[in-house]
């Protein structure tokens, strides 16, 4: 893998009988290290016109996605456990829970693969069953 990548993360949300599709693609920069595959990449939050900077680290079991800026936050994906976050919105703080089923990663010289699936509640509240596909792909020079 490169260190300079492509990155795509589509987020899906199962609710009701439809889906809520959400998708970013982006540059960022890529390099692996103590066994986990980081990615350090920009994103633009329309609502409040802020850049974030965020940080992907996966490994075959885990995903953490960590933020920064105005809105910090550290989410944590990691089969059959239960991860809470305090996370900071234009309109006040909520409680987002993340119930982790799986995480699938896959990978070759060239492609990252994470599938992640969980349960969303917010504020103690069951929101919805959703999707996480990430895929990290080489730029090329």
């Amino acid at each position: 893998m490169t260190d300079k990548v492509i990155l795509s993360i589509k987020g899906v949300q199962h609710e009701f009988g439809e889906d809520g599709t959400t998708e970013m693609i982006t540059t960022g920069n890529y390099y692996f290290r103590n066994g986990k595959h980081y990615i350090l990449y920009d994103e633009m939050i329309p609502e409040i016109g802020e850049q974030m900077s965020n940080t992907l680290k996966m490994t075959p079991n885990r995903v953490d996605l960590i933020k920064h800026g105005s809105h910090n936050a550290h989410m944590v994906f990691e089969p059959n456990m239960k991860n809470m976050v305090m996370y900071r919105t234009p309109y006040g703080m909520m409680e987002v829970c993340f119930n982790t089923f799986s995480v699938e990663l896959t990978e070759t010289e060239e492609n990252i693969h994470v599938r992640i699936e969980y349960a969303l509640d917010i504020n103690e509240g069951f929101v919805s069953d959703c999707t996480i596909e990430i895929n990290v792909h080489a730029k090329e020079h």
